[in-house]
């Protein structure tokens, strides 16, 4: 049985000690984790619990909601990769064009802001 919800897509595995929950990622297709057996009173419940476990292996795009393993998501910018493919950051001040140093947040020539994809650092 497959299901999709607030959670990662997943799969229910019989377990005789409870149902097992896969849950995949939703780019690659990859699963990431399978939690230990659940049990709960309802479908929804034992959902919950094994979200609660299986959550913490998941980064959720502040784009367009999917839960995606950690090759699949673009830290820098807090989204999957579809919404903002991984890029090199800017080695010089779109303004001005002066060399900048990994972690500056504004240049240090003409004070302008710096900019990563479209994304302010």
């Amino acid at each position: 049985m497959e299901g999709k919800s607030n959670t990662a897509r997943y799969r229910i595995i019989t377990d005789t000690g409870g149902n097992k929950y896969r849950f995949f990622c939703a780019l690659s297709g990859a699963a990431i984790c399978t939690t230990k057996p659940v049990c709960g009173d309802t479908q929804e419940e034992e959902l919950k619990i094994a979200w609660e476990e299986g959550k913490q292996y998941f980064n959720h795009c502040h784009k367009c909601g999917n839960w995606v393993g950690d090759a699949m998501y673009n830290a820098d910018v807090f989204q999957c990769v579809a919404c903002a493919p991984w890029e090199a950051r800017p080695e010089f001040c779109s303004q001005c064009g002066t060399k900048i140093s990994p972690g500056d947040t504004f240049c240090k020539e003409c004070g302008s802001r710096l900019r990563y994809m479209e994304v302010t650092i």
